[in-house]
């Protein structure tokens, strides 16, 4: 058996520049920042992609979504690619992040219809990116929905602007052979959200409909149809769909249990050691996703720097980022990459980049160094995710997760319904319980005060509830016959429902 991959490893692979890659190393401009190397990096299975991503991708945030001297933005994804890197991921909503990335691109012949276009580096590389437009068409005069920064109204107008910002001119050429792998649809945050990108996809063709929504577009250019009319020439510009959030997990498992033709392959959530003092992902959605085949991306790794000083808000201007490799008497930043990789079904995390090294110093290049963390050998025990959470809250304090809603508490089982059968059988029904941060692991059912069933919690992957018949149901009872279902987490608490009389 392999022996564990240590933090003193890491450090000395990265010290070493370590970091695994066939490619020719450049020339010119970007020549410096070209590490070709020997030691392949680790992968997992990016969900039902079928597609093997690295566990530390590059994130279009940070410094990638600005204009900065030395064309520091193009460096940094110049650099993650030619370390090795396969999943790079972006937004239409990130400022110039789509046009830096295309000028990396050009430096790496990842441009079709250029010469020397590399079409082996070009099938490497997972390239994501997201759209904040929630609507394909409109009809009679209805409003779409959304917003996307380089002004457009549609889905369309995005999947366009990012492929000619990409792969094209960046202003509207689109090169044949061009494709983005992933299209997200971005910041999923409210059931509005949902109802809006899924309306009209089970009849996009149905004229009388104000409004279809995203999902139905996206389909139509990763299939190669023209359901909705705006694919004519059968293009297949998407690979995969997916969506982001990281506000509110019950939203997410809505939008899941919602896809009964598996469309959404991916789920982009947030993801760190306060997760589980907020409304968490880890015990709620990402289960739901995982269960339902869907490739996992972690994000807000150090919550968008809060963990290491910055305010608690979104990026809006440069010179937004933490200039160091973690902080001295903080948790090692390797803890807080070791955590975010360890959800069962996580697949590779993302963080922006705000400080690069052309000599690969771990200690001042935090692309290199996260990276290097990132090679973990074994999942955290139950004792070493505790004990991280607990530093971090004594060491960075609680209140860092200003995109996550704040925690409800351990929330008993939604919808709950009891129904009497004409042959006498009771039939209870109900939707999944909201954890808080430990993972459910059952539902008890009661009849009165007496348990008279345990139900092993699995993930609800679909809109169909859970369900129980009480086929031993009195046929009277002094009193009335109640029904309530308990759901216990891993910590042994519980949260039940009303009780209900049959």
């Amino acid at each position: 058996m392999a022996r564990e991959f240590s933090r003193r490893d890491a450090i000395r692979w990265a010290s070493g520049a370590a970091m695994a890659t066939t490619f020719l190393p450049l020339t010119g401009k970007f020549a410096a920042w070209s590490h070709p190397t020997e030691r392949p990096l680790a992968t997992r299975m990016l969900g039902r992609t079928g597609r093997e991503v690295t566990t530390f991708g590059l994130a279009g945030g940070n410094k990638v979504q600005w204009d900065l001297p030395g064309d520091e933005a193009v460096q940094i994804v110049v650099k993650a690619v030619r370390a090795g890197m396969t999943y790079i991921e972006t937004a239409n909503n990130y400022f110039l992040s789509q046009e830096k990335m295309g000028k990396a691109f050009e430096a790496l012949n990842l441009k079709p219809g250029l010469p020397g276009y590399d079409y082996s580096l070009r099938g490497r590389l997972f390239i994501a990116t997201k759209t904040g437009l929630r609507t394909a068409l409109v009809r009679d005069g209805a409003e779409p929905i959304g917003r996307s920064s380089g002004g457009g109204k549609f889905v369309l107008d995005d999947i366009k602007r990012s492929l000619t910002q990409f792969f094209g001119d960046g202003k509207g050429h689109i090169p044949e052979g061009a494709y983005l792998d992933l299209m997200q649809v971005h910041h999923i945050g409210s059931k509005a959200d949902v109802d809006a990108a899924y309306e009209g996809l089970d009849n996009p063709g149905d004229k009388s409909l104000p409004r279809i929504g995203a999902i139905a577009c996206l389909l139509d250019y990763r299939d190669g149809t023209n359901a909705t009319g705006l694919n004519p020439q059968h293009r297949k510009w998407i690979r995969h769909i997916g969506i982001t959030g990281h506000e509110n997990p019950a939203v997410h498992m809505d939008a899941i249990q919602r896809d009964t033709r598996n469309i959404l392959d991916t789920l982009l959530v947030a993801v760190n050691p306060n997760d589980p003092r907020y409304f968490c992902h880890q015990t709620n959605s990402i289960p739901v996703a995982h269960a339902k085949g869907m490739g996992i991306i972690g994000m807000k790794v150090f919550a968008d720097g809060v963990m290491y000083g910055l305010k608690q808000e979104y990026a809006h201007r440069p010179g937004q980022s933490v200039p160091t490799v973690g902080q001295p008497d903080k948790l090692p930043y390797e803890d807080f990459i070791r955590y975010s990789l360890n959800p069962a079904g996580m697949s590779t995390i993302i963080t922006g980049i705000g400080l690069i090294d052309k000599d690969d110093n771990p200690q001042r290049d935090q692309l290199v160094a996260n990276l290097a963390a990132a090679q973990v050998a074994k999942p955290l025990t139950r004792r070493e995710k505790k004990d991280i959470e607990q530093t971090v809250a004594e060491l960075h304090g609680t209140r860092t997760n200003f995109f996550q809603r704040p925690s409800a508490g351990f929330l008993p089982p939604q919808r709950f319904a009891v129904n009497r059968q004409p042959d006498g059988t009771v039939r209870l029904s109900w939707h999944s319980a909201l954890a808080a941060e430990d993972p459910i692991v059952r539902y008890e059912v009661f009849r009165r005060h007496e348990r008279i069933e345990s139900v092993a919690f699995r993930p609800q992957t679909t809109l169909t509830p859970y369900s129980f018949e009480d086929k031993a149901a009195p046929r009277g009872h002094t009193g009335g016959l109640y029904y309530k279902v308990r759901a216990i987490d891993e910590a042994g608490r519980h949260a039940d429902t009303v009780t209900v009389e049959a």
